[in-house]
């Protein structure tokens, strides 16, 4: 028996990267628009413009749950002249990886050739940079999030539909969509500890900054801005407390909008040597740059169909005695054709 494909690509499919799941699903469905008329004795339809999407799961394959780190931010630390490496372009990042949360209430300073620029790490494309590239001011350590045994980082964004009738004329008869605003949220389940604290954050509306690593490696790793909304306790007689909280994304203002904090309240980091499968790296990119992607389902690994899609779920589960498995739902964009 052949094996089905579920595949997206960035390239406008010179290159398809096949999504490591077990599940996945098509689904084609035309508006229905009731015509029924007088004299009739039975409800008429009228097959309208179609919605078409594709959900799948994918598997951080290769590492158990029990694996994963959740960390909040720790105690601002003083840094001094730590080392920065070119990204591309002017765009520079800090080299100890550790030190790569910084404390934006504080100053930082970044030096060029030991020259003072109170500036972006990004330069300013007049300027031209020397190096060596440096920063001082304070970081935040992390250190460990409650006492978590399972969690699920929920990460959606709305389809904006476009569909005119210029479009669904040509396209025969598909709606259109645009990434539309997204939403970020993560729920820990915890055995119960008082030195946790979290009544007292909820009361504070403390910030937090998240660090979420899903199998511990620091390969692939993503960090947001989050305020605690639910803490919730239970337990019977003579077992351990348990404890679900919920955290929001809390986006900072930026009064600079070249602010880095004002432009990623939530990213995700991914270093070359990931394993993290390249089919959803390519999908985590869609999300937070809001751009589409082409996806194709391959009923028996050959034969089926493709279209444009704009990522609408991308929430990943996980815990002690359980795979991460991210939940993927890809909203179709135009018209769905036939392959091959």
């Amino acid at each position: 028996m052949a094996a089905k494909l579920i595949q997206v690509s960035d390239d406008a499919g010179a290159n398809w990267h096949t999504l490591p799941g077990g599940s996945g699903n098509l689904n084609r469905e035309a508006g229905q628009i009731g015509d029924t008329i007088f004299g009739a004795t039975y409800q008429s339809n009228e097959a309208g413009v179609i919605n078409w999407n594709i959900g799948a799961n994918a598997l951080y394959k290769g590492f158990a749950g029990y694996l994963a780190e959740v960390k909040k931010q720790g105690t601002s630390t003083a840094m001094t002249v730590e080392a920065m490496s070119l990204v591309a372009g002017k765009t520079f990042k800090i080299d100890d990886t550790a030190k790569e949360i910084w404390d934006r209430s504080q100053t930082l300073t970044v030096f060029d050739n030991a020259i003072d620029h109170n500036a972006d790490v990004e330069f300013d494309s007049g300027y031209t940079v020397l190096t060596p590239v440096t920063v001082t001011g304070k970081f935040f350590p992390t250190v460990v999030l409650g006492q978590g045994t399972s969690f699920t980082l929920s990460q959606g964004a709305d389809a904006i539909q476009t569909t005119t009738f210029v479009i669904a004329q040509a396209n025969g008869g598909y709606h259109t969509f645009d990434p539309g605003l997204r939403t970020v949220g993560l729920e820990m389940a915890n055995i119960f500890a008082d030195a946790s604290g979290f009544n007292a954050d909820i009361l504070a509306r403390t910030e937090f900054i998240i660090e979420l690593d899903p199998v511990g490696d620091g390969l692939s790793i993503c960090r947001g801005f989050y305020k605690l909304v639910t803490v919730n306790q239970d337990g019977d007689v003579g077992a351990l407390e348990e404890e679900t909280i919920n955290f929001n994304l809390n986006v900072p203002e930026g009064g600079d909008p070249s602010i880095l904090t004002s432009e990623l309240p939530f990213d995700w980091r991914h270093d070359a040597l990931s394993t993290l499968s390249t089919s959803v790296q390519k999908m985590l990119e869609a999300f937070t740059n809001e751009t589409k992607l082409d996806a194709r389902y391959l009923h028996d690994g050959v034969n089926g169909q493709t279209g444009q899609i704009v990522v609408t779920d991308l929430s990943l589960s996980g815990g002690l005695e359980a795979m991460n498995d991210f939940t993927v739902t890809l909203q179709g964009d135009g018209v769905l054709t036939n392959v091959p």
